[in-house]
């Protein structure tokens, strides 16, 4: 047992070493980024700057100024689209989420976003790094009122999980580069169909063909050019994703232990599983988005809206239940393919030890005034999905 016991350490010991280096060059390579980003912006305005009374230096320093413009660190905001909710237009959600935050030693939410998507997402934004909830219309009804804590739970307790893609060093890094170089890549292409779009049969073919060819010529020279560039932000893109996924898995997993501390083992595990319904519960949303818009009678706007998400939920609790076929996609395999542990490496890890009870509890009636609150961002947010149908 001695020599089990001496063995187990000696792996783990590996493993946190591992970790550690990776996290390391993750940190080098993002301080790099940002300290290129800074230099590129230095250069670049002095070079406009001093070198005014010559041609080539200003043009010089606006491509650098350009190279710093797509490199530079990326701060997520508020979706300007979504129903906003702050303390005072929901004052018992946010008891709520004060509660979850505070047993799960995170810091608490200013503000929650509902969205049409199946997901339940903490993040943050703005240069002060605030922290915000968006609450999925579509995941928040598959779940019961525990799981609703669980949910939550597992997403503030990706704040305190130690997850290097969420601070700001690495994830400002990282959005920076995948940006930069889909966007080089995606520059010329876009432009292509201006050109080609064209019909022979019109008074212009000849001189879109001719514009077109010029076009090619300039294009290849422009992206054998920008060639280097772009290889080195997807290589450095690729290489930060893969120095910063052992962190991510152990952060998925003190995430789930978090939740697990905080709305029971239960609850957690109930609520990773309903996760496995987004593709019958998306499909279903669409489909009813899509029915409404054709089908709606005149003056039944507002009930109409009124019963989409009422709706939504009946068919989501059949699912759960077992009445309504499944189209058979699971939220674990998004997450195998991005490398992050599955749902059911995830329940085995949260069922290893003693059940644990939950810390925060919504009882019913809580539960109820917080739908109330919700009523009106549901009612909004349905009207937006059937005008546009919005995949959720």
């Amino acid at each position: 047992m001695k020599v089990r016991r001496v063995a187990a350490e000696a792996e783990v010991g590996g493993a946190r070493d591992r970790v550690g280096w990776r996290r390391a060059g993750a940190y080098a390579i993002a301080a790099v980024t940002h300290l290129l980003t800074a230099g590129l912006l230095a250069g670049g305005l002095s070079l406009v700057v001093l070198g005014w009374e010559t041609v080539v230096q200003p043009l010089i320093g606006l491509l650098l100024l350009g190279f710093a413009a797509l490199l530079r660190p990326r701060v997520s905001r508020l979706d300007p689209g979504l129903p906003t909710l702050r303390r005072a237009d929901a004052p018992d959600l946010f008891v709520l989420l004060d509660d979850i935050a505070d047993t799960a030693g995170a810091g608490r939410l200013h503000v929650v976003q509902v969205s049409p998507d199946f997901a339940v997402r903490a993040f943050a934004y703005g240069i002060r790094r605030r922290r915000g909830l968006e609450i999925g219309l579509p995941l928040w009804l598959t779940l019961a009122p525990q799981e609703r804590v669980a949910a939550v739970a597992h997403e503030v307790g990706h704040f305190v999980s130690g997850d290097d893609r969420r601070g700001f060093v690495v994830s400002s890094a990282l959005g920076a580069l995948s940006e930069s170089a889909e966007r080089e890549e995606g520059r010329l292409s876009s432009v292509e169909p201006l050109f080609t779009a064209r019909s022979p049969l019109s008074r212009h073919a000849d001189e879109m063909a001719e514009a077109a060819r010029r076009y090619d010529v300039g294009s290849r020279a422009a992206d054998g050019m920008l060639w280097l560039p772009k290889w080195v932000g997807r290589s450095a893109a690729r290489l930060l994703v893969r120095l910063t996924l052992p962190g991510a898995r152990r952060a998925e997993f003190r995430a789930d232990a978090v939740a697990a501390r905080v709305a029971s083992t239960e609850a957690a595990v109930s609520a990773l599983r309903a996760r496995e319904l987004a593709g019958p519960v998306s499909a279903e949303v669409q489909r009813r988005a899509v029915a409404l818009r054709t089908f709606r009678e005149p003056g039944v706007a507002g009930r109409a809206d009124e019963r989409f998400w009422a709706e939504v939920a009946v068919h989501t609790a059949e699912l759960r239940d077992g009445a309504a076929p499944s189209d058979g996609r699971r939220d674990g395999a998004g997450q195998e393919d991005s490398g992050l542990p599955s749902s059911d490496a995830r329940v085995a890890r949260m069922t290893l030890g003693a059940a644990l009870s939950a810390a925060v509890t919504l009882d019913d009636a809580t539960a109820e005034a917080i739908e109330a609150e919700l009523r009106e961002p549901r009612s909004s947010l349905a009207r937006t999905v059937v005008q546009d149908c919005v995949h959720a």
